[in-house]
């Protein structure tokens, strides 16, 4: 009975621990494919401890990546903080151990994973310190193994050349954001969104090159990824949702790339609700002013044209939409409009009659016109409306 007893409870923590690696909850996972390290071509060789990855972050050892990079490093331990920092002309990175702020040139920033000292060796953050020293990290699957390459950059921590040749980094969604011509969008906000931890998502903002960059951590939790920007224009603000290359979840011990594309004008992207705006209106004529025997006027006979008047807010020049107006969840009127300001104008062209120039004015304002100047009416994160009233003279 005792022997039974004893294997059921070795079963039941197998079980456990099992668990608990499935789940991806380790302290320290090294890149399960081998991880080797080039600076300039070069492969660094590590003597003294291997290259880990923690939270989705590649640490090496101190010294050897320093003095690689060309710093005199330097390592104190006073009161028991203990500081690993490096000095060269112009440029001194100091990284305080198990702290997520490090300084550079004397200026607080923030880390993804702080230095540490793991099986008595200090480990730092290698694209961390690269990036901020001036040199441009890829990160690539070479089929038999991750390769990082430390290559020569132009000091503004973004990977130079081979960017666009990277791959997927276990525990780090990344990737890039721009606008429907392909040029890069600052300050897009990306949030990964976990699907089975409440209040666990990551968020990042991208640089003045478009990328972004979230830690995930090595749990084999679910994450979908959206990205949206908020835009100025004539005294508005407007939020748009990015369309994603890819909108599929992923784990995060995976990791993957996801980018998004800002298109506020041309072909509206598929499922994209805020892309774009709604012009709604709505017939006063409750009887024909010609003749009340006869029926009101009917809005799918009204004409509407939109004039851009200026750029739109994408900065492109828009183009004159000229058409008659459909049902949508949210109104009748013209759907799927870029965003903008335009001068509006109404016709009322039934079948084998002559058109009449219809008034217009926005809904509850007093006075009609032959033809209305507005921008859109932000009614919501991502719902944009201009609303009319039309009536014949």
């Amino acid at each position: 009975m005792k022997d039974f007893l004893a294997l059921k409870k070795s079963v039941g923590l197998l079980v456990v621990m099992m668990l608990f690696m499935n789940l991806g909850w380790r302290p320290v996972a090294a890149a399960s494919k081998g991880l080797q390290v080039y600076y300039n071509g070069e492969l660094l060789t590590f003597e003294d401890a291997q290259p880990v990855i923690r939270e989705g972050n590649t640490l090496v050892p101190f010294r050897q990546l320093f003095e690689t990079l060309g710093f005199q490093v330097k390592w104190s331990d006073t009161g028991g903080v203990r500081k690993a920092s490096g000095a060269k002309e112009g440029l001194e990175i100091e990284l305080t151990l198990d702290s997520t702020r490090a300084q550079v040139n004397g200026n607080s920033v923030e880390l993804e994973v702080p230095a540490q000292m793991i099986d008595g060796k200090t480990m730092v953050p290698l694209r961390f310190v690269s990036e901020n020293s001036g040199y441009g990290v890829t990160f690539m699957d070479s089929g038999g193994g991750f390769v990082i390459n430390i290559e020569d950059g132009n000091g503004s921590g973004v990977m130079t050349g081979q960017r666009g040749t990277e791959t997927v980094e276990p525990g780090i969604v990344k990737g890039r954001v721009t606008d429907a011509q392909g040029k890069p969008i600052e300050g897009a906000e990306v949030v990964a969104d976990n699907q089975l931890i409440y209040n666990s998502n990551g968020a990042a903002v991208t640089d003045a090159n478009g990328y972004y960059r979230i830690p995930l951590g090595m749990r084999a939790a679910t994450w979908h990824v959206s990205a949206k920007i908020n835009r100025p224009y004539n005294g508005n603000t407007y939020t748009f949702d990015l369309v994603p290359d890819n909108d599929n979840p992923f784990t995060g011990n995976d990791g993957a790339i996801r980018n998004f594309t800002w298109n506020a004008s041309g072909t509206k992207p598929e499922g994209c609700y805020s892309c774009r705006g709604r012009v709604l209106f709505y017939m006063m004529d409750l009887t024909n002013p010609k003749d009340p025997a006869l029926l009101p006027p009917d809005r799918e006979d009204v004409e509407i044209t939109l004039t851009p008047d200026g750029p739109l807010v994408d900065g492109s020049p828009g183009q004159v939409i000229k058409g008659h107006g459909t049902n949508s969840p949210d109104g009748f009127g013209i759907q799927d409009v870029p965003l903008g300001r335009y001068t509006i104008q109404a016709r009322y062209v039934p079948e084998g009659e002559p058109p009449v120039q219809m008034k217009i004015r926005k809904v509850r304002e007093d006075q009609y016109a032959d033809s209305l100047t507005t921008n859109f009416s932000s009614i919501t994160s991502g719902i944009n409306r201009i609303e009319i009233e039309l009536k014949l003279p």
